[in-house]
């Protein structure tokens, strides 16, 4: 059987230790680059399985009805928006999933909340050309971060912010305030929450209700010196009210790793902003995550095709 591997960007699958397993039962390619629509047909046609990393492809109705020969897409991350699931299971393609990269994310918002805070862009930059700043940093000590969802992701910003002894409040779509109060969060309204907090982090998923979730409306609320982090999606944000917000210095700057088109353009307005720290959709990316992922995604392949045991099948009705 033969399985495909594709968009292995980083390089990081190729020589790794579980592909070695993988091939013990397989016929295993590994595809590192950006191919065209045709390229991506021709290449997995004729798989057995499909191992994608994360949304970076997208199994439209159009490109599932092209697999021939699919037993298993053995999808790495927990997300599953990029696939059209209905044909999916008219089809009978069974979906195998992995836990998220959440742990990597939270991470990134505390190092944008640290960088900013502190001024350590600036600060480095002064101090390798010769300078010693006498600047005043901020302190994240009784500062209010407000968090806009409650989930994986928002659970875990709101407990290392109290170990930082910050006020945490928090809203979701779906957020209850007795949902809040079993995490010792705070629940607040949305506006109240984005007219309080010193730092706002998103951390909701991309679905229709969400996006442009926060508006010029909302950056009009903020406070002054209210740092914005957009580690979610692009489009959970109102970029061109967001960039407007940053360029008038309404609010104190942002923190973004993830943009409504991907990557940026090289004259992109972010790019050239001193509020605003930037990262290229990195969140999820740590050797951890990725381990994790192709171990994961492996087990789920041997366990499927091999042992005859489906695990972290998404769609259970393709089995019957």
């Amino acid at each position: 059987m033969k399985v495909v591997i594709l968009d292995d960007w980083e390089q990081f699958f190729y020589h790794h230790p579980e592909i070695e397993r993988l091939r013990k039962h397989f016929d295993v390619q590994i595809f590192q680059d950006h191919p065209s629509h045709e390229e991506l047909i021709s290449r997995i046609e004729d798989a057995d399985i499909i191992l994608p990393i994360r949304d970076r492809t997208t199994f439209s109705k159009d490109v599932l009805r092209k697999l021939k020969n699919i037993k298993l897409i053995a999808q790495t991350g927990a997300g599953i928006e990029h696939i059209d699931m209905n044909e999916a299971n008219r089809l009978q393609i069974p979906i195998a999933t992995t836990p998220g990269g959440s742990a990597g994310v939270i991470e990134l918002i505390f190092g944008f909340i640290i960088m900013y805070s502190r001024k350590l862009l600036s600060l480095d930059n002064d101090v390798k050309n010769g300078f010693w700043p006498q600047t005043v940093g901020l302190g994240l000590e009784g500062k209010t971060i407000g968090i806009i969802g409650l989930g994986k992701i928002g659970t875990g910003v709101a407990k290392i912010a109290k170990a930082f002894n910050m006020k945490v409040i928090a809203w979701g779509p779906r957020l209850t305030p007795e949902r809040a109060e079993e995490q010792d969060v705070v629940y607040t309204p949305f506006e109240q929450l984005v007219a309080e907090s010193q730092y706002i982090v998103t951390a909701v998923r991309l679905v229709p209700e969400t996006r442009n979730l926060v508006n010029s409306r909302h950056f009009d609320l903020m406070r002054k010196d209210a740092f914005f982090i957009n580690t979610s999606r692009g489009d959970v944000v109102d970029e061109d009210a967001l960039l407007e917000a940053l360029m008038e210095k309404r609010i104190g700057g942002a923190g973004l790793d993830v943009f409504s088109k991907e990557p940026l353009n090289e004259d992109h307005p972010f790019l050239s902003l001193e509020n605003v720290i930037l990262s290229p959709h990195i969140g999820w990316k740590t050797e951890n995550m990725f381990n994790q992922f192709l171990t994961t995604s492996v087990d789920n392949i041997i366990s499927f095709i091999v042992d005859k045991k489906p695990k972290r099948i998404k769609n259970p009705e393709s089995l019957d």
